[in-house]
């Protein structure tokens, strides 16, 4: 494994949680590995020296098997010249052997290494308290041994809805039959909105009439992330920290919304640490979070329970932690981090009980399909050695190398581990992921664009059922970084950005040989791309212009306007910008450009829109406020895009917009739409966008 260990640290920082940051010293050859590997995929090791290619022979590097006999495996070289991968071993205990010949470097700086390790044929739950405490003594040993005589501690916080009768809003999801929630949801002529620490529910029957249905208050230390509808149960997702227990817990809490106007809270159910996000798919509710232990506290107690904290209201009042035959350790990770999964059977009102494990190994990104979960966590480059005597290089965070991937099939609450296997190169976002006939297609960046030694390039890595590798794409664009990817079943779309924007199609039909087939290159970006149909593509990002910096003497680029793209793609070796329009000006934004769930959609009428905060180039580098609201454009193959609605409220006299009356959401109902803001909803006809009513909510 490449140094996992930094990943718990930075996992820390992205999931604002409490801990210590220390820089470690690299002293002579050392290894860094895990202890296990799966026997469907490679184990590897990392050290910190390099190797030599010529000395990768059974005479200087082998591997040995319990009874110390040489063990028939293959091992290669990685690509960073530090790396060992071993494979093709059967499931048992051995140790691999590193003459000190084998590093590039002689002397006093490397000897010979014994790494042992196993092959597991599945992944086991942790056996006992005492096999707990030792791997996280195991990791705070591996950490001590490494402190830097500076020290730096930083502070963190770190279905389908079949009941429904009404033509209405939902949610804007990568994978049909796969509902990720959001902060408006739609049933029933209601509107559900997230409103501080509560719910605002709104009759929207009569659209000409809005009336507030009621409020339902969480308590007041739980911050709701997003809201999801299943049947008759309304699912509030939010974050609580708990003064009591000394943590903070990731919660979904669960009402019985068959009178709208009086929901009734009918469970509760938690995990410790942070949420990473959810998903409902055939009728189960997953919760997917992080939770970092204070393991670094063994230094003063003997004993501590490093599990984690759950909750189910089903169960009873009491916080408990997990129990031990629930926690696994992942495969090819040093990581003091829990990727917790609670799994939540919501059919017949969501009654039994729910299922958590905890996997000792962090986990950022996310995609879900119907049948299987894939986490990735990203793995740091630390042979980062910094001047002497700098601190301020003490603190400086490693580069992102590469994305391991831990893959589940989940069937309804059974989750069971597949397993896992590494990429090159950083994930963007869940876009950038896909699963496809069974097998999982995912883009990746490698390297920055501004490293000019070693310029960023991107690939598309497409694996089977179980992870190994059938084809890829490799080095496109280089110089370039991806910024947004769409999968469409038998094709690929990416876009790489950095001076012009390159949209490329990859034909990925056959999973062993992707081609690409055509390339656009235009001005400007997208930040997010969404189907029309099965040729052609919206693209929604950002207009840029070419400036020269006098100083550096070298061009770079800014972004003016949004920008809305319509691209046909009906000749794949051939795509064209079909349509596309310019919205406001310099410093405009929408959530929708980080944020798909503010896609508003309607088939009908062939409508798309989204909320929009509106600015204008002003004197030098200013910009100026014009307003705030939602724009809704006609988009087809036949006539492009074309502005229908501009729900926009001009500012006379404010500099800036108001976040009360920013609007967050657009939905509809049947023959109205609505803008739902934090402090009003707005009604309106669909056809022809005419003023119907406000309601205003305190």
């Amino acid at each position: 494994m490449k140094n996992k260990w930094i990943t718990i640290l930075l996992i820390a920082v992205l999931a604002i949680l409490p801990g210590t940051f220390s820089w470690m010293a690299l002293p002579k050859a050392e290894a860094q590995t895990a202890s296990a590997g799966m026997k469907t995929h490679s184990w590897q090791v990392s050290f910190t020296e390099a190797l030599k290619e010529s000395e990768i022979t059974d005479a200087s590097v082998y591997v040995t098997n319990s009874k110390n006999k040489k063990a028939q495996a293959t091992i290669t070289l990685g690509d960073d010249k530090k790396t060992l991968i071993v494979s093709d071993l059967a499931p048992g205990s051995y140790k691999l052997h590193v003459n000190k010949e084998a590093f590039a470097l002689s002397g006093t700086k490397t000897a010979s290494q014994v790494i042992p390790f196993t092959i597991i044929d599945k992944l086991e739950a942790v056996k006992s308290e005492k096999e707990l405490q030792q791997y996280f003594e195991a990791l705070l040993a591996n950490h001590s041994q490494k402190e830097l005589e500076y020290e730096t501690t930083v502070e963190m916080a770190s279905r389908e809805d079949k009941a429904s009768t009404n033509n209405a809003s939902t949610t804007n999801n990568q994978v049909e039959g796969v509902e990720e929630g959001d902060i408006v949801v739609v049933k029933g002529g209601f509107i559900y909105a997230v409103k501080d620490h509560g719910i605002t529910v709104v009759d929207a029957k009569d659209p000409k009439n809005l009336k507030l249905a009621t409020t339902i208050k969480l308590k007041g230390s739980q911050y709701i992330s997003k809201l999801a509808i299943y049947d008759n149960l309304l699912i509030a997702i939010g974050d609580e920290y708990l003064e009591k227990v000394g943590t903070s817990m990731s919660t979904a809490t669960l009402y019985d919304i068959s009178n709208p106007k009086n929901p009734k809270l009918i469970r509760e159910v938690g995990q410790e640490g942070y949420l990473q996000d959810i998903r409902i798919a055939n009728g189960t509710l997953y919760l997917i979070g992080n939770m970092y232990p204070n393991y670094w506290m063994l230094r003063e107690q003997k004993t501590l329970d490093l599990k984690p904290k759950i909750f189910d209201s089903v169960e009873g009042k009491e916080y408990e932690s997990l129990p031990i035959e629930k926690i696994s350790i992942l495969p090819n990770t040093m990581d003091g981090t829990y990727s917790l999964i609670t799994a939540v059977d919501l059919k017949n009102g969501a009654k039994t009980s729910a299922n958590t494990k905890g996997y000792l190994g962090g986990t950022s990104g996310l995609y879900m399909s119907e049948n299987a979960l894939y986490l990735t966590t990203p793995i740091y480059d630390v042979n980062l050695v910094p001047a002497a005597g700098r601190i301020m290089d003490m603190i400086w965070m490693p580069r992102t190398t590469d994305t391991q991937v831990f893959k589940w099939n989940v069937d309804g609450t059974a989750m069971n581990f597949v397993g896992t296997t590494e990429v090159k190169g950083s994930v963007l976002n869940q876009y950038s992921m896909d699963e496809y006939e069974g097998n999982f297609r995912i883009v990746t960046t490698e390297g920055n664009t501004w490293d000019e030694q070693k310029i960023s390039r991107n690939h598309l890595f497409i694996l089977d059922k179980n992870l190994q590798a059938l084809g890829a794409v490799k080095d496109l664009a280089p110089g370039e970084k991806v910024y947004s990817v769409r999968f469409m079943g038998e094709k690929a779309y990416v876009v790489t950005f950095k001076q012009v924007d390159p949209l490329f199609v990859i034909d990925v039909a056959n999973p062993k040989k992707p081609t690409v087939l055509g390339e656009l290159k235009i001005p400007g970006f997208s930040n997010y791309l969404h189907p029309l149909d099965d040729t052609h593509l919206i693209g929604i990002g950002y207009d840029t212009e070419q400036r020269y910096d006098a100083y550096s003497k070298r061009n770079f680029t800014v972004t003016t306007n949004m920008k809305m793209s319509l691209f046909d793609v009906s000749d794949f070796k051939n795509p064209k910008e079909q349509s596309t329009v310019n919205i406001g000006g310099k410093g405009s934004y929408s959530d929708v450009q980080y944020n798909p769930k503010a896609l508003f959609h309607n088939k009908e009428y062939n409508y798309f829109g989204f909320p929009v905060v509106l600015y204008d180039a002003g004197k030098g580098d200013e910009t100026v406020y014009k307003g705030q609201g939602a724009q809704i454009y006609e988009i087809t193959a036949d006539k492009g895009i074309v502005l229908k609605g501009n729900i926009v409220n001009k500012s006379t006299s404010d500099q800036y917009e108001s976040w009360e009356q920013r609007v967050q959401r657009v939905v509809y109902i049947d023959d109205a739409l609505y803008t739902v803001a934090n402090n009003e909803v707005k009604s309106y006809q669909l056809k022809d966008f005419k003023p119907l009513d406000t309601l205003t909510i305190k």
